[in-house]
């Protein structure tokens, strides 16, 4: 027995109403699954100790901060400004010395 446009129409229809449907619910438990996975592995960080927030951060270091001198055929990186300026300070001295005491 074949079925008139109308009732083709409706078939059609209502496959495609299933087919949303079942998407729809796929799509809810998706999001239901990662919302447990976020509960379980995620924390907030009002909720963390002291320390769990000092091992997570982390300080950019830039050259800008820091001088470098060499030594015995080494870079050294000195961070510190007062020990820079307190190095340069003694290789002027130093400066000065040799060129006094070269005849």
């Amino acid at each position: 027995m074949e079925q008139s446009p109308s009732q083709d129409e409706l078939t059609v229809m209502h496959q495609f109403d299933r087919l949303c449907q079942l998407t729809l619910d796929g799509e809810a438990t998706n999001y239901y699954r990662h919302m447990e996975y976020r509960r379980n592995h995620e924390v907030n960080f009002s909720e963390m100790t002291e320390k769990d927030l000092y091992s997570i951060f982390v300080v950019d270091e830039y050259n800008l901060d820091s001088s470098h001198f060499q030594v015995l055929g080494y870079d050294i990186e000195v961070k510190d400004t007062l020990l820079v300026e307190a190095l340069q300070a003694l290789g002027r001295m130093e400066q000065r010395s040799h060129l006094m005491n070269t005849p």
